[in-house]
């Protein structure tokens, strides 16, 4: 018997139980991952993502859907909101996705702070470094996230010296960023994961290389962390920023900015946040100590003390120490090795269909972008129809797969690719 999302959901507890040696070779578990332990058993992992009824969804590049587990973790957080009960015992552990966040990319607690989004993340690092400053040179590449491109271009226009490296083949190439990091140059900026058509970066040789002519490297790891293994110590990047509502199975408005502690007495404050405060004396209200000056205070010395700001979603603490408890078990190797079959199917598939695949064939990354003019106005609606939920733009689409998909949904995306 064949295990797909739609017959899955129509089994028995025991049924499902009795199958899971027998899936088909379409959605066969990849090496190492059959028998996974984990709070919902070997991959796929139907249980924990209860879709809609026909609903095939190759869209994680775009949004996570809502695990069952993340959404336990907020019902109990807005139970307790809602009533604050004098026998309530809820206790939000808010310093958890912090934490949890640091083993996930190797990284150490006090190097990271909340941020409300990747850019947010992305323009504080600018900022701390003294950018704009009228000359400075400032390296970025055109597969890095869109949106940062008016950033850079801006710095450009206010006086820095901005060299852009083009992609050659889906590629940004070692080569070409040698040319482009000339000695002086102070930073160099980056998607260690493409958004545009899943390339991955060596962010180990991009920091050896900017790191000896002086350069600091920022690395957007949105289309990374969760979804492909992530070393921040071992790459010697300096900065790293991603949300959390792609592949850490998160929500919008919330993610993470890591900052090297070697990097630390480099910065400038741009952040005056009280939550990045080491200590605070005010000597202006009733009962303070007295004092020559109206506040005494400090920063910590950690990517708090320089860029935590204001407050931070508590709904989305909740949900962030559900998800990635999840993420920690099943271990993101695990769902990179699952996933892969499925990756290497959609770019045959989508080459098959007379699309030009961008993404580059050595590439393990979940996200697969095919080139087609008018692909929206060609395949938009068939897609709807079929109940895929999928990225498709003008001239392009990128479906990207995850733990629950299997291969049956790769073949449905694909049927309905060859049918219009």
């Amino acid at each position: 018997m064949k295990l797909t999302r739609r017959s899955y959901l129509s089994l028995s507890a025991a049924s499902i139980a009795g199958l899971a040696a027998c899936r088909s070779a379409a959605s066969q578990t990849a090496p190492g991952v059959a028998g996974l332990p984990s709070s919902t058993g070997a991959l796929p992992d139907l249980t924990s993502f209860p879709l809609g009824e026909g609903v095939t969804y190759l869209n994680c590049g775009s949004q996570f859907p809502v695990s069952v587990q993340a959404r336990k973790a907020i019902d109990e957080y807005l139970d307790h909101k809602q009533d604050f009960g004098a026998t309530d015992t809820y206790r939000l552990n808010d310093n958890g996705p912090i934490e949890k966040f640091a083993k996930l990319v190797n990284a150490d607690p006090e190097e990271l702070s909340y941020v409300q989004s990747t850019t947010t993340g992305e323009m504080m690092v600018v900022r701390s470094l003294g950018l704009p400053e009228q000359g400075a040179r400032v390296v970025c590449d055109t597969l890095h996230f869109f949106g940062s491109l008016p950033l850079y271009a801006d710095l450009g226009k206010k006086g820095c010296d901005i060299g852009w490296v083009k992609a050659v083949d889906g590629r940004i190439r070692l080569e070409d960023l040698d040319k482009a990091i000339t000695p002086g140059t102070k930073l160099v900026s980056l998607s260690l994961v493409s958004t545009i058509n899943g390339f991955e970066q060596d962010l180990k040789a991009v920091c050896d290389l900017a790191h000896s002519r002086g350069a600091l490297v920022y690395a957007d790891i949105i289309h990374a962390a969760g979804c492909v293994p992530v070393d921040l110590h071992a790459s010697g990047v300096d900065f790293a920023a991603c949300a959390s509502y792609k592949w850490l199975m998160g929500e919008f408005g919330m993610g993470f900015l890591y900052a090297r502690k070697g990097v630390w007495d480099q910065l400038e404050r741009t952040n005056w946040g009280y939550y990045g405060m080491s200590s605070f004396s005010p000597h202006i209200y009733p009962y303070d100590a007295p004092g020559d000056t109206i506040v005494d205070y400090g920063f910590q010395d950690s990517a708090n003390g320089w860029f935590a700001v204001g407050t931070h979603s508590h709904t989305l603490v909740a949900h962030l120490n559900a998800s990635l408890d999840y993420l920690l078990e099943i271990d993101v190797e695990n769902i990179q090795a699952y996933t892969l079959p499925m990756i290497e199917r959609l770019k045959e598939g989508m080459a098959e269909a007379g699309l030009s695949v961008l993404t580059p064939p050595e590439s393990k990354t979940p996200l697969v972008t095919g080139v087609y003019e008018n692909a929206y106005a060609k395949w938009n609606d068939a897609f709807k129809a079929a109940g895929i939920n999928t990225t498709v733009s003008r001239h392009r689409m990128r479906p990207s797969v995850s733990l629950f998909n299997t291969m049956d949904d790769v073949e449905h995306f694909l049927e309905v690719l060859t049918s219009v």
